[in-house]
């Protein structure tokens, strides 16, 4: 990969994905809000259905010029030729699609080896900072402590528990040896709620929870921007938003 983008000009990203991610990606750089953040390309094969001046591709080769990085932002399968395409193309790679299966994280594990990955099932600052506060409650409490960890979004997600629910849960078990086994998972899926999540450990004679709501789909751009800036200057290898967030 060749040397990491100035600071003193624009970040080039493409968007893959045309979806609700994407239009909210476009949104934020086309009002303004990150003038450091130039969009050159939204990359997927349907077309946005929503107005914008950017560039649309219907794949990733068809791209005219390298970006920076790619944001991806498709289902697994996507994720999985990103993961190729970056490694070939030197270009960094920041995904934050669920649902992943094993050999689409060994896809991100051999980009990682080339370019510099960020794969999250969750990049809202709000929720990973829920996530380290989960993680330093189970720390505090008993190993065997009921644990609830609840996720309500809207009804076309399909993976259930979702993604940032097994991240917590992670947060969580990492605190007791990897052991899940009194963490329950709750899933609800209905209306257009972006996304709702609670963390409610129960102790005896009493409940303490913790909870993270999404009132704008905004955040989840805001935060992918702010982790692909931080990631274009990292060199090859396997990010987390947790080492994102300990280097902002």
């Amino acid at each position: 990969m060749g040397a990491p983008a100035s600071r003193s000009e624009p970040i080039r990203i493409a968007v893959h994905g045309t979806g609700r991610m994407a239009k909210a990606i476009a949104g934020v750089v086309a009002a303004g809000e990150r003038p450091d953040i130039s969009l050159v390309a939204l990359v997927g094969p349907a077309q946005p259905d929503w107005e914008t001046d950017v560039a649309w591709r219907a794949s990733l080769d068809e791209l005219v010029a390298k970006p920076d990085l790619l944001i991806d932002f498709t289902l697994p399968e996507g994720t999985l030729a990103a993961a190729a395409w970056c490694r070939t193309r030197g270009v960094a790679l920041l995904s934050g699609v669920t649902g992943l299966a094993p050999p689409v994280h060994e896809a991100l594990r051999a980009s990682a080896a080339a370019v510099p990955v960020l794969w999250s099932p969750n990049l809202s600052l709000g929720v990973n900072l829920l996530a380290e506060l989960a993680g330093r409650a189970a720390a505090v409490l008993d190993a065997d402590v009921p644990v609830v960890i609840e996720d309500i979004h809207h009804q076309w997600k399909k993976d259930a528990p979702s993604g940032t629910a097994l991240m917590l849960g992670a947060a969580v078990a990492e605190q007791r040896a990897g052991d899940q086994s009194a963490i329950e998972y709750r899933s609800v899926r209905e209306g257009e709620v972006i996304g709702e999540h609670t963390v409610t450990f129960r102790l005896a004679g009493e409940e303490f929870g913790l909870a993270h709501r999404a009132c704008d789909r905004t955040i989840y751009a805001l935060g992918a921007l702010d982790a692909g800036k931080w990631l274009v200057n990292q060199p090859a290898g396997l990010y987390s938003a947790r080492d994102w967030l300990a280097r902002r």
